[in-house]
C-alpha cells in the first residue's frame, strides 16, 4: 500500500536545510552558498598556520585571503547560474562576507576564552 503523506515533499527540506533560503534571492544554489562560505572559513582557519595555534597573532593575511576568495567564487557561481550581474554579485558576496564575519569572530572569541 502506498502512503501518499509519507512520500510527499513537506516544505522542501533536504539534508537539514530548506531548499529555498537566504541563497535563493542571491541567485545561488544552496550547495553553492554553503561551499563558498565553507571554503572561505577553511581559508581563514588554515592560512598562515592553524588559527587555534595563533589566536593572539595578527590575522592580516588570514583575513585578506579568506575574504578575497568570496567575490570571485560568487561571480563564478552566479555566472554558471546565468545571473552574472555586478550588483547582485556584490550583494551576494556581502551577505556571505557578513555571515563569515560573525562565524569567524565567534570562533576567535571561543578560542581566546579556551586559552
Amino acid at each position: 500500500m502506498y502512503d501518499r503523506d509519507m512520500h510527499e515533499d513537506h516544505g522542501g527540506f533536504i539534508g537539514g536545510f530548506p531548499e529555498r533560503g537566504i541563497w535563493t534571492p542571491l541567485e545561488l544554489g544552496r550547495g553553492q552558498f554553503f561551499a563558498i562560505l565553507g571554503l572561505s572559513l577553511l581559508v581563514f582557519i588554515f592560512t598562515d598556520g592553524a588559527v587555534w595555534r595563533h589566536v593572539t597573532d595578527p590575522h592580516t593575511l588570514r583575513i585578506a585571503a579568506s575574504y578575497g576568495i568570496i567575490l570571485p567564487l560568487v561571480w563564478a557561481a552566479r555566472w554558471r547560474n546565468g545571473a552574472p550581474g555586478a550588483g547582485g554579485t556584490l550583494v551576494a558576496a556581502a551577505v556571505i562576507a557578513a555571515i563569515k564575519l560573525v562565524l569567524t569572530a565567534g570562533l576567535l572569541v571561543l578560542l581566546a576564552l579556551a586559552r
